[in-house]
């Protein structure tokens, strides 16, 4: 899956777009192993969904990212967002990381 990530106050998020909806999704990477850049694009070759709980208690996505590529890319990509593609991956029970 390829993505473009921004630094934010927080640490790294990415923009999903379904027609003119918008949803910021939080990016989370291994310690020290975090993009130099404000703005990246990645090839996610490791990752996963998990959540969080915000201080309402409500249950917030996020994608935590194992191990990436970075990208050259930019002048391909239009204002930096990403288009996440729906799709279906099937795993074995002991093949899940959790």
């Amino acid at each position: 899956m390829k993505l473009t990530v921004f630094k934010n106050q927080y640490g790294f998020s990415t923009l999903a777009k379904n027609g003119e909806d918008k949803m910021y999704l939080q990016v989370q990477f291994k310690k020290g192993q975090e993009p130099n850049s404000e703005k990246a694009r990645i090839e996610v070759e490791d990752g996963f969904f998990s959540m969080y709980r915000n201080k309402e208690g409500a249950a917030i996505p996020k994608l935590v990212i194992m191990k990436y590529k970075e990208m050259d890319e930019f002048s391909n990509v239009s204002n930096f967002e990403a288009n996440i593609p729906n799709f279906q991956a099937s795993y074995e029970d002991d093949e899940l990381p959790f």
